[in-house]
């Protein structure tokens, strides 16, 4: 979350529905806004598509080539961001602002280098018109870059910026999307790729200006966050898990026969699987933006006094009481958080029973929808107890839940294609439960011995490392001596 909540917590002290409407809208478009960007232009696109009556086959293309570079650019970017939201944060806590403009500028060249050469080997070898890969390629590395600015446009604080940028670029690309069809300036399904691939470089050089703009001073240290992947390693890995474990049920399918389309000899989905996916997906979004809300604004502060207690040598009873306080409200953010989701999941599952079948699903589509968002209610608020973790720099057991969740979303959908076609997402649905009860079980053991592990652990951890270092250092001593006997 990076600096966004600091502003939050001011935008929602502003009394009256105008100013708290106003702050919920700039936290929507600051957290998920690259999620909605893609759903508005995909559906605007489409609609577009069906009036012109463009080619099933060129909707399918389309369709597979928007969906691999969304997928693939978030799993490429998961656990690099989780990195660089790290030190981003660290930076802005510990006031040096001067590293952090030169850190987007080192991270973006790693990020583009490495997507950049993956992009250029799977398109390498395509049967794809050159004029589509080109598109296809640069909408790929675009969508990898405007997430990691979105990491840093968290810390800025012109939100209407951002806002009125998401809105504009969507809309105008949209309108170009259109001419260019028109007037047969290009074939349909290279001005759609380019279209969208349009509204994501708009987005990306105005957030790229509003960064540069906001932190103005600036150091020679561009890839200072590398050491981030040795000391925080685990942030790494848990976030690259848990994205792969969001996504790796529809790798899975996307290797049944029966299920699977090839097109172009380039892409290979499953779209009687993934679109219900996709639409079951966005039902987690509330949870996403009320998260961010209700714990920068409620739990931070109890947190915050917790630490500055510990910290600052008060004595056992007040740090207890402050505990007891942080983990009251702890629970009741979380189960608040639970609640709402619960609530638009099943809205989302009757909506989708009454309606989807009029947009082309078919019953064994609806059914998968049905279960996926169940299986996505598990995964998000699995999430959510996962940064509950990371707050208390609980990285190895942040780990162990994103770990779980991945090899068990794999393990169980792979059972699941052995099952009937209605209950294909079963699999996704019992991994994600799973992983859910394995995490709130780490969570409460772990706040309940959380003393131990603010006083003790990182001394045993010390000791440990100081024990290890004596063992070295001895057998160096008797190599020697070992050495100058036989001399």
């Amino acid at each position: 979350m990076a600096g966004i909540g600091f502003e939050l917590k001011r935008l929602f002290k502003d009394k009256g529905l105008i100013a708290k409407a106003k702050a919920g809208f700039y936290s929507v478009f600051v957290t998920i806004g690259p999620v909605i960007i893609s759903v508005m232009v995909i559906t605007g696109l489409y609609l577009l598509l069906e009036v012109i009556g463009m080619h099933k086959k060129d909707i399918d293309l389309v369709q597979a080539t928007i969906l691999y570079s969304f997928m693939f650019s978030v799993i490429f970017t998961s656990g690099y961001g989780m990195m660089l939201s790290r030190y981003l944060s660290d930076r802005l806590y510990m006031e040096i602002r001067e590293d952090i403009l030169p850190s987007l500028y080192g991270s973006l060249a790693v990020i583009i280098l490495i997507c950049g050469l993956s992009g250029f080997a799977f398109y390498f070898r395509s049967p794809l018109p050159l004029l589509y890969k080109t598109f296809a390629y640069l909408l790929f590395i675009e969508l990898s870059v405007m997430f990691i600015l979105n990491i840093y446009i968290s810390a800025v604080k012109n939100y209407k910026i951002v806002t009125f940028c998401f809105l504009f670029s969507t809309m105008f690309s949209i309108l170009i999307g259109y001419l260019i069809i028109k007037n047969q300036m290009m074939d349909m399904k290279s001005a759609v790729i380019f279209s969208f691939a349009l509204c994501i470089a708009i987005i990306n050089i105005v957030l790229a200006i509003e960064i540069q703009r906001f932190f103005k001073k600036k150091s020679t240290l561009y890839f200072n966050f590398m050491r981030y992947f040795v000391n925080h390693r685990f942030l790494f890995f848990t976030n690259l898990f848990y994205m792969m474990g969001i996504y790796i049920h529809n790798f899975v399918f996307w290797n049944i026969p029966r299920l699977n389309v090839t097109i172009q000899d380039t892409y290979i989905y499953a779209p009687s699987y993934d679109i219900p996916a996709f639409y079951s997906f966005l039902s987690i979004m509330p949870t996403m933006v009320v998260f961010v809300v209700r714990l920068e604004t409620s739990f931070y502060e109890k947190y915050r006094n917790y630490f500055y207690l510990v910290n600052n040598g008060a004595c056992y009873e007040d740090i207890e009481f402050a505990r007891k306080e942080m983990f009251k409200v702890l629970i009741r953010e979380l189960a608040y958080i639970m609640q709402i989701q619960l609530f638009f999941t099943l809205a989302a599952i009757i909506i989708g029973l009454k309606f989807l079948s009029n947009f082309g699903f078919t019953f064994e589509m609806v059914s998968l929808f049905s279960i996926l968002a169940l299986g996505y209610y598990c995964a998000i608020i699995m999430f959510v107890i996962m940064t509950l973790l990371l707050y208390f720099d609980s990285q190895d057991k942040a780990f162990l839940v994103a770990v779980t969740f991945c090899i068990s979303s794999f393990f169980f959908s792979y059972i699941s294609t052995f099952w009937k076609v209605y209950f294909y997402g079963l699999g996704f649905f019992i991994a994600s439960g799973l992983s859910l009860v394995v995490s709130i079980i780490i969570l409460i053991l772990y706040m309940k011995n959380l003393e131990y592990h603010i006083f003790c652990k990182q001394v045993a951890l010390v000791e440990r490392r100081q024990g290890l270092l004596e063992k070295f250092i001895d057998r160096v001593n008797r190599i020697g001596r070992r050495s100058s006997d036989e001399i």
